[in-house]
């Protein structure tokens, strides 16, 4: 199996822009990603389910980048594509779901909540399908924070955007999908404020 350590930055290019000159035939390798830009890798990579090493490297962190990626299926032309887009703008429209062994691209649009299930995360879509990821609930929060979503709940994050109505005496946002979002007691000021309920 062939590797390639490609750093984010290089001369003036984006290492991301490797998509430019690939067709998907030819992206027949692995890729790692190094990077000394901590907060765009946690961000930009765990939305596109890619692996990286931040600089300097540490010889551990290393070792189990590579272990995770030999266990994962390689990496897709499509993920590149999103982590492209997301590293030159500010407005996240996909995410990779990744799932065992398959990766799901899912448009953020389409994501009606997200629901905590102890180290599990479960995202409800739009066409009623639900999916399962291995990750917890807060991984999601911070990525998701520049978009439509809200958490107002320790185990939910709801798109906004899909809000049906709120039951302000029982303290519950009811969803597209007839599902009933609880809303904590310390978030219910902030909620109103934000939906400017009265």
């Amino acid at each position: 199996m062939d590797f390639v350590f490609l750093d984010v930055q290089l001369n003036g290019e984006l290492g991301l822009d490797i998509i430019n000159y690939l067709n998907k035939d030819e992206l027949n390798f692995e890729i790692i990603f190094t990077t000394a830009y901590g907060s765009f890798a946690v961000e930009a990579f765990s939305l596109c389910a890619i692996d990286f090493v931040l600089k300097p490297i540490n010889e551990d962190r290393l070792s189990e980048a590579i272990n995770r990626v030999l266990k994962k299926h390689q990496v897709s032309l499509e993920q590149l594509k999103i982590l492209q887009e997301v590293s030159t703008t500010d407005k996240i429209e996909k995410i990779v779901l990744s799932m065992n062994e398959k990766k799901i691209i899912v448009n953020v649009n389409d994501i009606i909540f997200l629901k905590a299930d102890n180290v599990y995360t479960e995202f409800y879509l739009n066409n009623g399908i639900k999916h399962v990821v291995s990750k917890p609930l807060k991984e999601y929060e911070l990525l998701l924070s520049q978009t439509t979503f809200y958490k107002p709940h320790r185990s939910y994050i709801i798109n906004t955007s899909a809000v049906k109505a709120y039951q302000k005496s029982a303290g519950e946002i009811e969803m597209n999908n007839n599902f009933k979002v609880n809303l904590s007691r310390d978030k219910k000021k902030e909620f109103e404020d934000i939906f400017m309920i009265n």
